[in-house]
């Protein structure tokens, strides 16, 4: 297994979804907020996936967590405080317009 070529590919493949998250937030269909919340997690599960093959394979890995948390205040700068209000909230929940329908 090529470590380093792993990290890449899957830290390009988040940087492709941010990518995506951010055309949604440029068209209106998605707050920065909700966008940054998925690119969190979707980046944090590949970095725990990436954990996870090194420790199968018996191999030191780089870490996704810290290009994660970079790629997601680049969609959200205010993430940090966004976080800390979603875990403050009970339930955290979403606020979602009713529909005509």
């Amino acid at each position: 297994m090529d470590v380093a070529e792993l990290h890449d590919r899957l830290l390009a493949d988040l940087r492709r979804y941010a990518a995506g998250r951010r055309k949604d937030i440029d068209r209106g269909a998605e707050t920065r907020e909700l966008a940054g919340l998925l690119v969190e997690k979707y980046g944090y599960g590949l970095a725990r996936a990436l954990e996870i093959c090194g420790d199968v394979a018996g191999l030191q890995v780089p870490s996704l967590f810290a290009e994660t948390d970079k790629v997601v205040l680049e969609i959200d700068p205010n993430a940090v405080q966004n976080r800390a209000r979603r875990w403050d909230a009970r339930p955290a929940g979403l606020d979602l317009p009713v529909g005509d329908g």
